[in-house]
């Protein structure tokens, strides 16, 4: 009895002993299993607050670098039928737009976890000069397919700029105070918006500048002020550096999911550009490159959840229903806006016969007044949706001899409405995301922006064209047809015109009638937006508001 009595005591600290050494084993995996969820999930913190003349000055550095790539973007346009005529490209010169918006989706995925890996200013430095060297080898391109290839690279610059100026601006201000300062970027996106045609036209009035075409010139001025713009942003723009080994962070890109979503952009957007025009839908590579890019998708998809130890879309994005539906919203409202930046021209040189430095006056209020409404005001997101929704419920009442006050007082409407949707649209996601997916979120809007403006551009592409030709008399002339379908038509060449201008008419309208539905869309998604008050940069993405 005393032996066993006496034995207690032993059986207790050893029971004890077992539980102790279990909780510490239970700790230890614990805090394992933490430190690899926030080798994950931790990215250095990268907000500086400024005194206000530094962060003015970080500001227009920025603006002028958006004013350049905007510019850059909204002078080519114009200058693609000249562009043609000099290097042979005849109705493929459309690839010269397909190229850039390739080369700015195929590689949005990355930017904002470069910017988080490797720092803001380097990931910004390296996309001005992707925009530089891709803009002066187009300048001197001599073959339709040299000037697509250096257009992509362009783009992949272009891309970049977008995407890492907004991430900047998130990291300098907190969202409370951003709207007092957005408006500067959003002069100089207008700026560049309504100077970049106006430029192009005054150019390509002339044969040759300087010994060589004028159209080249559009691409030398870029990177003229790009490279002014860089020495500044040297200058003034704060630099947070990020600890490491260039091998440590390179370590930490997941490459199996860029891989993948390379892939996927590419083999989805290919099909998308070509099929119905170059390409039969039901052509044998519109679909095989349809299933091997739904199939990265879904590689992507996996390699994201699975195995990326930081990976670059974070699905959380998507289970969050505040952030879903914003990426959705823009992709929905930049099919507008796309639709808008390449027919509303179109449309007033074919149906109003106007000029094209008319047309690109006629186009100024909904480029300008976008930029004075993100100036006026803050976080006006719904109303600005419901504008943008009037706006383009207005073009229905274009016709043949619409006044140029119509045109103008439809195209402020929408104008306003875009201003007060594009920036506090980005405000309103990074608001409902956590401060450490601010940039990849930026990134991944700017993704959905993009494949928006992609399946836009398809849609409407194939209904103005089936709409027009349906529109036109079954007598017309073969040749007729056949420059109405290039597009090489011009009003006063033929005498169908008044026919081929009423048809015109008809598929540019069927195009306005397609917005609506989207539009219509990002306005009911706006009821499944929850409200709540903007603060400071939060952690929880939780109770806010847009």
């Amino acid at each position: 009895m005393t032996n066993n009595i006496s034995s207690l005591p032993n059986e207790r600290e050893a029971v004890t002993t077992a539980t102790s050494q279990s909780q510490r084993l239970r700790t230890v995996r614990s805090r394992v299993a933490n430190s690899a969820d926030r080798s994950s999930d931790d990215i250095h913190d990268q907000s500086s607050r400024l005194p206000f003349r530094r962060l003015i000055a970080a500001y227009l550095c920025l603006s002028a670098i958006y004013f350049t790539s905007s510019l850059d973007i909204n002078s080519v346009a114009l200058a693609l039928p000249v562009i043609a005529r000099d290097l042979g490209a005849g109705s493929s010169i459309t690839w010269t737009g397909t190229a850039y918006l390739m080369g700015q989706a195929a590689f949005q995925p990355l930017y904002g976890r470069l910017s988080d890996i490797f720092g803001r200013k380097p990931v910004l430095m390296l996309s001005v000069g992707f925009l530089v060297i891709g803009d002066i080898l187009c300048a001197n391109s001599h073959s339709p397919a040299w000037l697509y290839a250096c257009r992509a690279i362009s783009g992949i610059g272009g891309g970049g700029i977008s995407s890492i100026i907004s991430i900047i601006v998130s990291d300098l201000v907190s969202l409370k105070d951003r709207g007092k300062y957005q408006g500067m970027l959003n002069a100089s996106i207008g700026a560049g918006s309504a100077i970049g045609p106006f430029l192009a036209a005054s150019l390509i009035q002339k044969t040759r500048i300087g010994g060589i075409s004028s159209w080249r010139w559009i691409f030398y001025i870029p990177p003229i002020l790009a490279c002014v713009s860089t020495v500044a942003c040297m200058a003034f723009l704060p630099l947070t550096s990020i600890s490491g080994s260039w091998k440590a962070k390179a370590r930490q890109i997941d490459w199996m999911g860029l891989a993948a979503s390379l892939v996927a952009t590419i083999c989805m957007l290919i099909p998308l550009n070509l099929g119905g025009t170059s390409w039969p839908w039901s052509s044998p590579a519109v679909i095989s490159l349809m299933i091997i890019g739904g199939a990265a998708v879904a590689a992507f998809t996996i390699i994201e959840k699975k195995y990326a130890r930081i990976p670059l879309i974070p699905l959380r994005l998507f289970t969050s229903r505040a952030s879903a539906i914003l990426l959705i919203q823009s992709a929905f409202y930049n099919v507008v806006w796309q639709v808008d930046m390449y027919f509303m021209p179109a449309y007033f040189q074919d149906v109003g016969g106007f000029s094209p430095l008319q047309a690109s006056a006629l186009m100024l209020p909904i480029l300008l007044f976008s930029s004075i409404s993100g100036i006026l005001y803050d976080y006006i997101y719904h109303p600005g949706i419901f504008l943008w929704l009037l706006g383009v419920c207005l073009k229905m009442v274009f016709d043949q001899n619409t006044s140029v006050g119509t045109y103008l007082g439809a195209l402020l409407v929408e104008g306003w409405g875009i201003g007060c949707v594009f920036q506090p649209g980005l405000v309103a996601l990074q608001a409902h995301c956590p401060s450490k997916d601010r940039a990849v979120a930026t990134s991944t809007r700017n993704l959905f922006r993009m494949l928006g403006s992609v399946i836009g551009m398809t849609i409407a592409s194939a209904l103005q064209s089936a709409v027009t030709q349906a529109a036109l008399p079954d007598n017309i002339p073969a040749s007729v047809l056949s420059q109405v379908t290039m597009g090489t038509w011009r009003s006063g060449t033929t005498t169908w015109d008044q026919d081929i201008s009423y048809a015109k008419f008809k598929g540019f309208q069927a195009v306005f009638a397609m917005e609506i539905p989207f539009m219509a869309l990002c306005f009911l998604g706006c009821f499944g937006i929850p409200s709540a008050t903007f603060g400071e940069d939060n952690e929880s993405a939780e109770g806010r508001t847009t």
